[in-house]
């Protein structure tokens, strides 16, 4: 079972069709970026907005979320949390593809 570390995508091998894509490792600067973000918006104006966004850009992960968080005390603080996850990794992935973009 040690064999699959680092694979994705049912057995497909590096090189053949799309290629594989890692969640990205986040960095503290894109936490304080996110953080920042985040105390900019007044009441819950971000996170709805994040929510919104979500729905339309990843409709299957959205679900997910409010399915997770309604089976909980504190849905919100679920689904907040869950969307501030995703945000710290998509922002990481921002960061990442435009330093790419500078090494051209």
């Amino acid at each position: 079972m040690g064999g699959r570390k680092g694979r994705r995508g049912g057995g497909r091998k590096e090189g053949e069709g799309e290629p594989v894509r890692k969640l990205p490792r986040v960095t503290k600067e894109t936490g304080y970026a996110v953080c920042r973000e985040l105390e900019q918006e007044e009441d819950n104006n971000y996170i709805i907005k994040l929510l919104e966004r979500l729905e339309e850009e990843n409709p299957c992960v959205a679900e997910f979320v409010s399915r997770l968080a309604i089976q909980h005390e504190d849905p919100v603080g679920i689904s907040t949390a869950a969307l501030l996850v995703y945000r710290l990794l998509e922002s990481q992935l921002e960061a990442e593809e435009l330093k790419e973009q500078l090494k051209l």
